[in-house]
């Protein structure tokens, strides 16, 4: 689904729909794992999936709307089947993976259907790769201008290091640096981390405008087909 519903990190919501069946029917696998047989790294896969994959459903859910925001109880009051137990969009990021894998970049691999989250990779997460995946994630969004970008002599960032600023620099989360300058600098492009060291780690920082409008893919213009010659009688 993910292969064929994506592409950039957009997502074909016309591709989704026309497979909603396949959608549906992992939705339902999902439903009834039993989630207390999973060792950490598979746990944390499955949720991940599971969250980018309702999330997308959401959205087919309420065809024609230009931002998920316009959906009622979109995060805080539907409910999801998971596991065996009814769970919204926040209690699986904030009440779930956050608090018990304390690892900031969950926050580079869940897709919120907006142009400004996390991009949806053409690729499902594994429990057996779940660490190289996440760090190719963290990766490939700080090495991204349009999230992390010098300008006017300013660290730009993306408003995550606003709303989720602790996360990145708290005691005992995975990978949190002493700052949220020094988080950035182990990811971004050289350039960036060129701009951090000069200004010794402490840069001025401003975070960019989030957008909300929905994460949708272009639509991919139909194939002619071949040119045939020949006379036309």
């Amino acid at each position: 689904l993910l292969a064929g519903g994506t592409r950039d990190g957009l997502v074909d919501y016309g591709v989704m729909g026309e497979r909603r069946a396949e959608l549906d029917a992992y939705v339902g696998r999902v439903s009834g794992v039993r989630i207390d047989r999973l060792a950490p790294g598979h746990l944390e896969a499955l949720l991940i999936n599971a969250y980018n994959a309702l999330t997308v459903r959401s959205i087919l859910d309420h065809p024609g709307v230009a931002s998920i925001r316009e959906i009622p109880g979109v995060w805080t009051a539907v409910t999801h089947r998971v596991g065996g137990f009814d769970l919204t969009l926040d209690d699986i990021e904030h009440r779930i993976l956050r608090p018990f894998f304390r690892d900031p970049r969950i926050h580079f691999v869940l897709n919120c259907a907006s142009r400004s989250c996390a991009s949806l990779p053409p690729w499902a997460f594994a429990g057996e790769r779940i660490d190289e995946q996440l760090e190719e994630r963290a990766k490939s969004f700080l090495a991204d201008p349009k999230n992390v970008r010098v300008g006017d002599g300013t660290l730009r960032l993306s408003r995550y290091f606003d709303w989720y600023r602790d996360d990145f620099v708290a005691p005992g989360w995975r990978g949190a640096a002493p700052s949220i300058a020094a988080f950035v600098a182990a990811y971004a492009a050289p350039e960036v981390r060129r701009f951090i060291a000069e200004r010794g780690g402490k840069p001025a920082i401003e975070f960019l405008e989030y957008d909300w409008s929905l994460n949708s893919a272009p639509a991919v213009p139909p194939k002619l087909p071949p040119f045939v010659s020949g006379a036309v009688s």
